[in-house]
């Protein structure tokens, strides 16, 4: 405690401080030692076989070197239309995976789509395809509310009609952007289900009156 005398004079407080900067919870980088391209790039750098590689080995690394480029510390696979693709670890994989499919702008797509988006961004790794579909299985949300793709087949139930003019189906087309030369936004179509005869009328607006009426002219017009 701090005894502040009389016209308020205070001591000096003497403020002790460390030599050196603490770190809390201080987390390092996950570095893939030795990632599925080492082989690889190991030859691009340095023209070194793996220890213990048979002639059927070295011969199967020369022909998959020729698909990749080395630039400087960085892994590149030519692509079939000769755009550099960068080759990632594992670690750099499961970001990747992990922002694409559930990110800012995630759409929790398939894992075909999400392979397919990943090589249009210019990232590539051996096994891309496989581990895409397997994380879109254990992704929470997409157990839960997508779409359930394996649902049997149920029969359609299918709408007759007994005679022509008998069941009408009505729809309402618009707002239509641009609005046609008259001012017209909004179409009525109305489709006979036994026949297939259509009937339809462009209005500016819709309201009640507007319905009422086409239903009369279109009475009008079967009876």
């Amino acid at each position: 405690m701090i005894v502040v005398k009389y016209w308020n004079e205070v001591p000096n407080i003497s403020v002790m401080h460390v030599d050196r900067p603490t770190h809390v919870f201080v987390i390092d980088e996950i570095k893939d030692e030795k990632p599925w391209y080492y082989d690889i790039k190991s030859f691009l750098q340095s023209q070194i076989y793996p220890p213990g590689a048979s002639l059927k080995d070295k011969k199967t690394l020369r022909r998959l070197a020729g698909n990749f480029y080395l630039n400087g510390d960085v892994l590149y696979k030519r692509n079939f239309d000769m755009v550099l693709l960068k080759c990632v670890d594992r670690h750099e994989a499961d970001l990747l995976m992990t922002e694409v499919h559930e990110g800012s702008f995630g759409t929790h797509s398939n894992g075909h789509a999400m392979a397919k988006k990943m090589l249009r961004e210019g990232y590539y790794w051996l096994t891309m395809e496989f581990d895409c579909c397997k994380f879109v299985k254990k992704c929470h949300k997409c157990q839960i509310y997508a779409d359930k793709i394996h649902v049997p087949q149920t029969l359609l139930n299918v709408i007759s009609s007994p005679w022509p003019f008998s069941m009408w189906g009505i729809d309402m087309i618009g707002m239509i952007k641009p609005k046609a030369l008259n001012g017209h936004r909004f179409i009525l179509v109305a489709i006979d289900y036994f026949t297939k005869w259509v009937e339809a009328a462009s209005y500016a607006n819709v309201t009640k009156q507007v319905v009422v009426s086409s239903l009369q002219r279109l009475q009008d017009c079967t009876s």
